[in-house]
């Protein structure tokens, strides 16, 4: 039974090798290597690549990634006056398209070499896309693996963490000494993950101008913290990471003590034929004995996923969260924030005169407009625990846990500034001629004698307050 496991294993092979151009990402971020590496980080935190690609001349010279910015960042570099050709990796490991006939063999070279992206050339020595771990975890989807294998058999356990109150320099220093991608942070004299930061934050911070040194990880940290347990299988946990967008996930054991952590790539490296081998082993009488349970769970698998797709909690047309997805989020943040004692706060913003702006320039460039609004109010906000989603039609909604009124009045001034840069012309405006908003800024510190719903209430007085006072303006209310 186990050769013809193993013959079903190298069938299943055989036809990746037929399709495996499906494990190479098409760059999404080229640029030459004179360009500043400032310039680079925010068109990287932009597209929200984990790579540079640096080519000129139709050549690849280079690759930057978010672990070599960590690294400058740990170095102190100061970063405002080097260009991607004085920090990119140079010595790359690259394959020619010619060279990918063995799926395990690539997953290997990327294990050995402890290398997260992999360019792929052509003949001629041009770029033609970059193989990760994430993309060939992708395109293996290997079910057949993964629902067998516990995450206690694939997890580290020597996790690296922080406390809240630690400098986000502190803990960048820890990454770049372990070499590791995250960081866990605990609760305060506890084992109890509460947040994790990642390289990919730390690409977003240099765009914000955080002083590192000063800023505590509890203010930008990612959290609340979705977690796993170490009997859950690596299947739910592959799903769980593609429903969230995410490379890694955190193990807790049943008292919510930090376990250990999985990763894509720690995951990937079960595709090595050995260990496959050993697994496969393991597992034959399971799969004789439940081949017609993993066919219904399939059926089961593919109308969840359909279901899931179906309560997507991104906003199709501005790729901002939905209304869904706000009013979780906001529920999920009075019930911390009451615990904690701190303040929340809560922006509403509407488009001035949209229905003339429509009515005269088309749905098709009001919609337009929409999404340039949505993408001024998403980088007007902190990134790791700030959401912003479209309340409907031509209204958006910002939370901000953890900010007073003062800090939400410096993030509404912002974003009518930043607004008013836009310079996108509405004839149909009563106020300046140009797309503007009106804002209610709202802030309290949850508690059971109060509502999140008496804060959106107070939100929308002051949103009304603005349109009375000749829109293009803000009003602010301390509940």
């Amino acid at each position: 039974m186990v050769s013809s496991l193993i013959y079903n294993c190298s069938l299943m092979e055989t036809k990746q090798i037929t399709d495996l151009k499906s494990i190479i990402q098409k760059p999404l971020l080229t640029l030459p290597s004179s360009i500043k590496l400032t310039e680079a980080i925010l068109q990287m935190n932009s597209v929200r690549s984990t790579y540079i690609s640096i080519i000129e001349q139709e050549q690849l010279l280079g690759i930057f990634t978010e672990r070599d910015l960590v690294r400058l960042i740990a170095q102190q570099t100061e970063l405002n006056h080097l260009s991607l050709a004085e920090v990119m990796t140079k010595n790359l490991i690259t394959i020619n398209q010619q060279e990918l006939k063995d799926i395990f063999q690539i997953s290997k070279l990327l294990n050995q070499n402890r290398i997260r992206h992999l360019p792929v050339l052509n003949q001629q020595d041009k770029l033609i896309g970059v193989i990760t771990p994430q993309s060939i975890n992708q395109a293996m989807k290997p079910e057949y693996l993964l629902r067998y294998v516990k995450v206690a058999e694939a997890m580290v356990n020597n996790v690296i963490t922080g406390f809240v109150n630690d400098s986000l320099f502190s803990l960048i220093q820890k990454m770049v000494a372990y070499r590791v991608s995250c960081v866990v942070i605990l609760q305060e004299q506890t084992i109890i993950p509460i947040g994790i930061i990642t390289e990919r934050d730390f690409t977003q911070f240099q765009t914000c101008n955080l002083d590192l040194k000063t800023t505590p990880a509890k203010e930008v940290m990612s959290s609340p913290l979705e977690t796993v347990k170490p009997n859950d299988s690596l299947w739910n946990v592959y799903i769980k990471m593609q429903q969230m967008g995410v490379r890694r996930l955190v193990a807790v054991n049943d008292t919510g003590e930090l376990a250990g952590i999985v990763t894509q790539t720690q995951m990937l490296k079960l595709l090595n034929p050995a260990e496959m081998y050993q697994v496969i082993k393991q597992m034959q009488s399971v799969i004789e004995e439940q081949t017609q349970e993993l066919q219904h769970l399939n059926q089961q698998l593919t109308s969840s996923n359909e279901k899931l797709l179906e309560l997507s909690i991104i906003d199709e047309l501005t790729q901002v969260m939905n209304r869904r997805r706000f009013n979780q989020y906001l529920e999920q943040q009075w019930q911390r924030l009451k615990v904690a004692k701190k303040p929340l706060s809560l922006v509403m913003c509407d488009v001035d005169d949209f229905k003339s702006y429509n009515d005269n320039y088309g749905h098709i460039i009001g919609d337009r407009c929409l999404r340039q609004v949505a993408q001024v109010l998403q980088q007007s906000v902190r990134q790791t625990i700030d959401l912003v989603a479209r309340y409907g039609g031509e209204e958006f909604a910002i939370i901000l846990p953890d900010c007073n009124l003062i800090g939400a009045k410096r993030v509404a001034s912002e974003i009518m500034h930043e607004i008013e840069t836009l310079n996108i012309p509405h004839e149909g405006s009563r106020t300046t001629g140009y797309i503007t908003l009106s804002l209610g800024v709202a802030t309290t510190v949850p508690s059971d004698y109060s509502s999140f719903e008496k804060l959106i209430e107070a939100a929308d007085n002051m949103l009304y307050e603005s349109k009375k006072q000749g829109r293009n303006t803000y009003r602010l209310n301390q509940v």
